[in-house]
């Protein structure tokens, strides 16, 4: 709770500091942010048994300023609010946890894949592992409609690009797994 606490207070602290200053970085590892940090560290160590910690929320505002999204999506992050539901299991076996809390669904996602291209000489061997894929897609979800982009990667390997709709996280993990269970898929992204 505490440090949650802390993590909260430096997030408030970087966004007033960007906002005042009206530059588009902030080093958090400035000597007087560190300072400033210990000394909050210090007294909410020192009040800990005078009052209990409670649960703040923090909205950011960036009032149009040139905020990065990198930067919003660590405060969030920080802040907890990627993090799974109560009661859910997060460790390490867990998976799509993150794309599940950054996307809302159904949404349109697209499945990148490379994969080697067989030993043919007609020029075919792509097209083959292209087939291939929207075959797998088409045993996950069905008669979905699928947009799909064969490019070939040099002679040795294609890239098969396929946008469609999902409904889950769960959904893209699975379709993930099984293109990755495919015996020419090299890459998965």
């Amino acid at each position: 709770m505490l440090r949650q606490s802390l993590l909260e207070r430096f997030a408030v602290i970087c966004i007033v500091a960007i906002q005042a200053s009206n530059v588009s970085s902030f080093n958090a590892f400035n000597p007087r942010t560190i300072r400033y940090m210990s000394r909050l560290s210090e007294s909410s160590s020192s009040e800990e048994g005078d009052e209990p910690v409670t649960m703040s929320k923090v909205k950011i505002d960036d009032g149009g300023s040139d905020l990065t999204d990198r930067f919003k999506y660590k405060v969030h992050a920080l802040m907890g609010t990627y993090d799974p539901p109560a009661g859910s299991t997060d460790d390490e076996n867990q998976t799509a946890n993150i794309i599940g809390a950054l996307l809302e669904f159904p949404t349109e996602y697209t499945f990148t894949v490379v994969g080697k291209a067989s030993n043919e000489v007609d020029g075919t061997a792509g097209d083959a592992y292209a087939t291939d894929v929207k075959y797998v897609m088409t045993s996950i979800l069905g008669n979905a409609k699928m947009e799909t982009r064969s490019v070939p990667r040099g002679k040795k390997f294609t890239r098969v690009s396929v946008k469609v709709m999902v409904e889950s996280a769960a959904m893209i993990q699975s379709i993930y797994d099984e293109l990755g269970a495919m015996e020419l898929t090299v890459m998965k992204y």
